[in-house]
């Protein structure tokens, strides 16, 4: 599908059952999250804005490749087609601070095919689409950790995607990342479950 132009496409992985989204936290709210499958524990903040995003390369360039403070872990997070409906129907397009309890942002996608260097780092590549973030805080927040299907580690994805990344050479990223093609997310073009005026609203139908 060719997505129109002047709208924004969300991509991401999913299936029947639901859509795949990425989160980096210290180790100690990601281990009591993979023992039981839930977002949770003594560490865990549910009602303070929390920010979900369904592309790996912009979680990947968020966290460092899983190596910034305070988050260490990557999760990769299944929510139910519905939930994501109701997440994003309760949240508004803002740039900036401040308005309601659910902030949806068009940042510019990152390739997780290709790395860009910025200083002495390799970072995944800026792309000239925008990918889609959202932050909840409040009932939305919460709705968000109630919702959960199911909790994936997958930290030593991304410690591999950057050493593919930290290849000298374009075709030397390209070589070693065609090697985790098998263990990469197919992300894809997505329309969430929602009416179609909030859709239009957050500028993903006209």
């Amino acid at each position: 599908m060719t997505p129109q132009a002047g709208l924004n496409v969300f991509h991401g992985e999913w299936d029947e059952d639901g859509v795949y989204f990425y989160q980096a936290y210290c180790d100690s709210i990601a281990s009591w999250a993979l023992e039981h499958q839930a977002l949770g524990g003594p560490h865990f903040k549910p009602t303070r804005m929390t920010w979900i995003k369904p592309s790996l390369a912009w979680m990947l360039y968020r966290s460092g490749y899983g190596q910034k403070h305070g988050q260490t872990t990557v999760l990769k997070v299944k929510l139910p087609h519905s939930a994501v409906a109701t997440l994003l129907s309760g949240s508004s397009c803002k740039q900036g601070g401040g308005g309601g309890w659910g902030r949806v942002q068009w940042d510019p996608a990152r390739d997780l095919f290709m790395s860009e260097k910025a200083g002495q780092k390799r970072l995944p590549r800026k792309k000239t689409q925008r990918g889609i973030q959202m932050g909840l805080k409040g009932h939305l927040s919460e709705l968000y950790v109630a919702s959960i299907i199911s909790i994936e580690d997958v930290t030593p994805l991304a410690l591999m995607v950057k050493e593919a990344h930290s290849q000298k050479t374009e075709e030397e990223v390209r070589r070693a990342v065609a090697e985790l093609i098998p263990l990469l997310p197919e992300e894809r073009e997505y329309l969430p479950h929602c009416e179609e005026s909030k859709l239009a609203e957050l500028g993903m139908m006209a």
